[in-house]
């Protein structure tokens, strides 16, 4: 895995875990959280207390001058930068668990993961998503069937879920092992911890 260094934290880290920003035409930073975009950029962490900080002192404005070797004009790192950032994400989840369910590597519904689960030669379970607003009986049952080992994600709404995969009611959704879903188990990492609201602590 590649290793970039973050710009505010000047710590190396695999790209997995980090954002990528691009200077756009109009010399304004664009998130491009799939690494793809031309041209020059900059590399955060995915840490939203950390950048939200660093934006409101000016200091992500600064280091990114330094690190692309240009005078950026004032405005161009967006107040929002992190709200566009986890809206990228969200979606890239998201259809990431439609293209997963295309290739039979997902399991919705209770009933149903207790069922893959129990056959033989199901692939290992990866990764557990389940709605911010299921309910709380209902996820310590789940969490008993796949076991405590397998990490559950809480990001998405019911809403969201069912939309994604073109269902209804979609509450527990269950990733089993493969390329895909490791690369979803990055991009939620990503998202869980831009999603983080508190501030940081002051620096000593």
């Amino acid at each position: 895995m590649p290793e970039r260094r973050c710009v505010l934290t000047h710590q190396s880290a695999p790209t997995q875990g980090l954002v990528r920003l691009v200077l756009g035409p109009d010399e304004t930073l664009v998130p491009d959280v799939a690494a793809k975009l031309p041209g020059r950029g900059v590399w955060i962490s995915a840490d939203g207390p950390l950048v939200r900080e660093e934006i409101k002192k000016g200091r992500l404005i600064r280091a990114a001058s330094r690190s692309l070797k240009t005078a950026l004009k004032k405005d161009a790192v967006p107040q929002d930068l992190v709200d566009k950032i986890v809206g990228l994400l969200a979606k890239r989840c998201l259809d990431r668990l439609g293209l997963e369910q295309r290739a039979g590597n997902l399991v919705t519904g209770f009933d149903k993961i207790k069922a893959a689960l129990a056959k033989k030669g199901t692939a290992e379970p990866a990764l557990m998503v389940a709605a911010t607003d299921g309910a709380a009986d209902g996820r310590q049952k789940i969490r008993a069937a796949v076991g405590k080992h397998v990490p559950v994600v809480d990001l998405f709404d019911r809403d969201q879920l069912s939309a994604a995969l073109g269902r209804e009611n979609v509450v527990h959704v269950l990733l089993l092992k493969s390329g895909g879903t490791e690369n979803f188990k990055a991009d939620i990492s990503r998202l869980a911890g831009l999603s983080v609201k508190e501030e940081p602590k002051a620096r000593e």
